[in-house]
């Protein structure tokens, strides 16, 4: 019913791995400190939206890019190849080793090498082809495949390193990052010496001077590059930009995003073959650098994806691989189990759309939880989590997909499904909780009970702006405390309030199922009903259906059909905040510690971050954050149905956040997050109170109105 066994398989193993967990916590962490003081000199959010522009402006045209590359390369004695296929890139690359009899060949980390199966076609051929980057080199000596695409050997702790050289190697190998690298240089050095060809790939390629474009920290690519006689470089025909200026401006974004840095040690832009005109001024080709560069520009799939209106986002991606180190499923899984067969991770997966097919990549669309860090952090702005769902949806839904969505978007059949599930649950209904269900995903939680509202909420007697609230199907059927406090506080601050009776959800559980007509459907019945009320305002308390509100109807509809609407949604908290409904806090009795926890669609995909505070702060109540990068609760709706050991596994990192900070009150701003704390925090012996947001100054407005003091004004 859920992700295939054997993929369940893996992902429970990598969960059990200590090892792994520490290998993945320690790079990640790494990274984001190093990124996060990077960021703070940099104009980070000018450098994303510049790089995002160019790529979006090469993407479209790609053939004429590669046609005048392929032009200027050969003024400077380029030799380039085009291959459709990895079998034509590898046919290509052989026939070059052939006709310079070359035995010894060194590589510089190239994940299209992995990508057409490069050293194992070769190693058959009888070739010896060693890996200079450290982590490739690491890997190659372990026989693995990278596990990420900057960092190869990410999974690996030091002392799993240490280890796997002693025996290689025969030698003594302390488990010290130093002494790993200088044993690295000096059993590399002799290769470069005696290589008779390098192959590299690239980050870019630049067309109107032919130039190729190789980032890196070590120095081993500027080595590969330079000292056999012949390189060969394989690049994919996604990477073409027209000029020198776009190409710098796409390193600066590439360079941050994927080592933290503001620049690498080595950036190199390599126009043709070495050659010197010192004597004379003839032209000699062939000095201290290579005599002979051949570039292979690889299709794979990617220029018919450049006319897709969705596929061809994908390849905006520069391979930065800075996603996968914010993505709470890579961390806890590692790019072997989440990704692809060649790349790792959430983007790895559209890549194996690109480069496979959809078949292959659908294998690890269940373990992404859609939390848009990856999109937020981007630096070129992939919607990652979208693209996937488009994926989704392409392929259509799987049986039981299509007979869940079905009945959740059926009223008739949904309504008396609620009903009967309200009467079952009364064996396990405990002081409004459900413990001990018998489903894997309940294991070790005190769910909340159903609870649903039996009749929609009009409050109109006001003479006010009317406000539409759009409360969402996990408020409405668990959290009904959240509506009335919603209904309570923009009363009595002289709104109308409508909840009408057609709302029907928001669509965003047959999303993420892969079935988009239904969701096209319950969208019809939305519209319609906000063009029947004609609301001033349209207020959410969930950030995942203030999205799909805003972002994914507009996707499925004309402008004209849903841009009225989009611009009247606002989340409660948000609403609350930029109206000026707040009190300016004088009025509060006391201030009193909270943890406040950020949806991750939330601050990644609406990108509210003061609002809460401010709210909060202003009603008496001191916010606390917790440190970045913040932490997924785990719930994600859909997703921790179908991966209920790696939802638990985000939530006891969640856990370990909130114990930290000692303090028993929770405050969110999304019911999924609301349902996963009290579901979590049930069972544990401290008594934890969680509250969204709205119920707080909602509660705020109530002892405030009792003690005859005026509240808060438009």
């Amino acid at each position: 019913m859920f992700l295939r066994t054997r993929q369940k398989k893996r992902a429970k193993k990598a969960l059990a791995d200590k090892t792994l967990q520490t290998a993945l916590h320690r790079a990640s962490s790494q990274h984001f400190q190093k990124f996060a003081a990077t960021a703070k000199d940099i104009p980070w959010e000018q450098i994303k939206e510049k790089a995002k522009a160019i790529r979006e402006d090469c993407i479209k045209r790609l053939p004429e890019l590669i046609q005048q590359f392929t032009r200027e390369a050969q003024k400077v004695g380029t030799q380039v190849y085009r291959a459709e296929t990895p079998s034509e890139a590898l046919s290509a690359i052989e026939k070059i080793l052939q006709e310079k009899k070359a035995k010894n060949i060194v590589k510089s980390k190239s994940m299209v090498s992995e990508e057409i199966n490069l050293n194992h076609f070769l190693e058959k051929k009888g070739y010896r082809i060693v890996e200079t980057d450290l982590g490739e080199w690491i890997i190659q000596l372990a026989g693995e495949r990278p596990s990420h695409i900057t960092a190869p050997a990410l999974h690996k702790t030091k002392e799993e390193v240490a280890k796997l050289l002693s025996e290689r190697l025969q030698l003594e190998v302390l488990p010290d990052p130093k002494e790993i690298v200088k044993l690295a240089r000096k059993q590399l050095r002799k290769e470069f010496i005696q290589a008779d060809v390098g192959i590299s790939g690239a980050n870019l390629a630049v067309a109107e001077s032919g130039t190729l474009v190789i980032v890196s920290n070590e120095g081993n690519a500027r080595l590969v590059t330079s000292l056999p006689p012949v390189h060969i470089a394989v690049v994919t025909a996604e990477k073409f930009v027209e000029t020198l200026e776009q190409a710098t401006s796409l390193v600066k974004a590439l360079v941050s995003a994927s080592s933290g840095l503001k620049l690498t040690a080595y950036v190199s832009f390599i126009t043709g073959t070495s050659r010197t005109t010192d004597i004379e001024k003839q032209l000699v080709i062939g000095v201290h650098g290579p005599e002979e560069l051949h570039v292979i520009i690889l299709d794979n799939g990617r220029l018919e994806a450049s006319k897709d209106q969705d596929l061809d986002k994908i390849l905006s991606c520069l391979k930065c691989g800075g996603c996968m180190l914010i993505c709470p499923i890579f961390q806890s899984l590692g790019g072997h189990v989440y990704g692809g067969p060649v790349y790792p991770g959430g983007v790895g997966l559209l890549l194996t759309a690109l480069t496979h097919s959809i078949k292959k990549s659908a294998e690890g669309w269940d373990f992404c939880s859609d939390c848009k860090k990856c999109e937020e952090f981007c630096p070129v702005g992939l919607p990652t989590g979208e693209l996937l769902l488009k994926l989704k949806g392409k392929r259509g839904p799987k049986l039981w997909e299509w007979v869940l969505s079905s009945i959740l978007r059926i009223k008739s059949i949904a309504d008396p499904g609620i009903k009967l599930l309200s009467i079952l649950q009364k064996p396990w209904h405990k002081d409004g909780s459900l413990k001990n269900l018998p489903f894997s995903w309940a294991k070790g939680k005190s769910l909340p009970a159903l609870n649903p509202v039996k009749h929609p909420v009009r409050e109109d007697k006001n003479e006010g702006k009317k406000v539409y609230f759009f409360e969402g199907c996990l408020a409405s059927l668990f959290f009904p405390g959240i509506r009335k406090a919603v209904f309570t506080s923009l009363s009595q601050l002289g709104y109308q309030v409508v909840s009408p009776k057609d709302r029907v959800c928001c669509g965003a559980p047959s999303l993420h199922l892969g079935h988009e007509k239904d969701v096209k459907k319950l969208a019809k019945k939305n519209l319609s009903s906000f063009a029947n009320e004609n609301p001033d305002y349209i207020i959410t308390i969930c950030p995942t259906g203030n999205a799909i509100l805003t972002k994914t109807y507009p996707r499925f509809f004309p402008e004209s059909e849903t841009q009225t609407w989009v611009e009247k949604v606002y989340d409660f908290t948000e609403f609350v905040v930029k109206m000026g409904l707040i009190p300016d806090g004088r009025l509060a009795q006391k201030t009193k510690d909270v943890f406040y926890h950020y949806p991750c669609h939330y601050v990644n995909d609406l990108g509210l971050r003061e609002e809460p505070l401010k709210l909060l702060r202003s009603i008496g109540y001191n916010p606390v954050v917790e440190e970045e990068p913040f932490a997924c609760c785990g719930f994600s709706g859909i997703f921790s149905f179908k991966n209920p050991d790696l939802a638990a596994h985000l939530w006891r990192k969640k856990e370990i956040k909130i114990k930290s900070q000692e303090m028993t009150t929770i405050v969110t701003d999304c019911p999924g997050c609301l349902f996963q704390f009290k579901a979590c925090l049930g069972k544990l012996e401290d008594p934890y109170e969680v509250f969204h947001t709205a119920e707080l100054f909602a509660r705020y407005l109530l002892a405030e109105k009792s003690r005859n003091l005026h509240p808060a004004h438009r």
